[in-house]
Parts: structure tokens; sequence; C-alpha cells
């Protein structure tokens, strides 16, 4: 009786380390493959100032030679730049092309101030605002590092102190470094309307 029991208990063993076993080996064909990741939202910041800026400083810098030869007045001239921000939402097709928008916002404040006490006298602003179409390339693509170039065009909104206009907008980005999985940083060097120089950002893949 006792050698029964051994027996059976035996067999009952091997029976659950052959279900384990078979559970195991069947895993693979029961898992889901994994969920590609299609989408990209980015948000970025550069500091350099940018071709309509700069373009607002000749005229400012103009306006400021002016205010400060009329000693009358003791005034000059202060001017103030944020830097530019940039948010992109982008479809990948395949793992080297994607296409999305872009927008963002750059600007300068020139203030005419008191030299003595730093008063505010008078304002002006140029608020640039960029709505664009990008296409983009993946030199490399891998699951924690993406190398690309990309293109950006379309129009530029620009707001005055007193008025609002449309431009022509473009922007070249030859380089640009995204790093980490899901959620990552990148650094992106270009030349264009919207920003110089390089900038830097985070974003994330879902």
């Amino acid at each position: 009786m006792t050698k029964m029991l051994i027996f059976e208990k035996n067999l009952d063993m091997k029976k659950l380390i052959t279900s384990i076993l078979l559970l195991a080996l069947a895993m693979p064909v029961f898992a889901q493959d994994p969920v590609e990741q299609k989408w990209t939202v980015r948000a970025s910041a550069g500091y350099l100032p940018s071709v309509p800026v700069v373009v607002s400083l000749f005229g400012a810098i103009a306006v400021g030679i002016a205010v400060s030869a009329n000693e009358e007045n003791n005034e000059t001239l202060k001017i103030d730049i944020p830097p530019f921000l940039s948010f992109d939402v982008l479809y990948s097709f395949n793992s080297r092309w994607s296409a999305g928008i872009s927008t963002g916002y750059t600007g300068c404040v020139f203030n005419i101030v008191d030299k003595d006490s730093g008063a505010v006298h008078s304002r002006q602003h140029n608020i640039f605002i960029p709505l664009d179409a990008v296409g983009r390339c993946n030199y490399l693509s891998r699951p924690s590092v993406k190398l690309y170039g990309s293109i950006e065009a379309g129009m530029m909104l620009v707001a005055g102190s007193s008025d609002l206009s449309v431009s022509f907008d473009a922007q070249i980005n030859p380089i640009g470094v995204e790093f980490g999985r899901r959620f990552f940083g990148m650094v992106e060097a270009g030349v264009g309307m919207n920003y110089f120089g390089g900038r830097i950002g985070v974003g994330y893949r879902f």
C-alpha cells in the first residue's frame, strides 16, 4: 500500500511538471505582438534669435540710436528676446518616414525706458507663430536611438503691437537625435525662419 501511494505521488508530480513545461512552451503562441508606436509628440526650446527676430532687431537698433541721441528725454532702448518654443505632432508611416504638423512661438519686446529709474515709457512687441507641415526621414532608427533630418514649410503669423500679417515660413533641420524609447530626449540643429542653431526638448511616443 505504501509503495502504491509513493508511486501515485510520483506520477502526480510528473504530470504537474509536464503541465508546467507545456504551458511555458505555449506562452509565445498566446503572447501578443508589441504595439507599434505610430505617433510622436515633442516639445522643444532654442535660444538663438530666429530670422524674423534678427530682422526686427535691425529696426530696433535704429530706433535705439535715435532714442539715445535725444539726451533731453533721458531714455534708452531695452530689448527682451524670449526663447523659441515649439510643439510637434508626427505620424510614422514606417521606420524611416514620418510627417506631421508643427507650431511654436518666438518674438521680441522693445521697451523704451528711463535711463535712471528704469520706468517703461513705451513698449512695442513682435510675436511670430509658425504653422508648418513637417516631413522627416530617419537616417538611423533603433528602439533607443533615432538619427534624423526634417524639413518644415508653411506660414508665419506675425503679430505686432497694432497689426497682424502672414508670411511664408520654412525651416531645415539637417540633423537631430532622439535618445530614449517611449519617453525620450532630443537634440536638433537647424536653420530657418523658426530657429537658428540648436534646440533641445523632450517627447513621447504612443
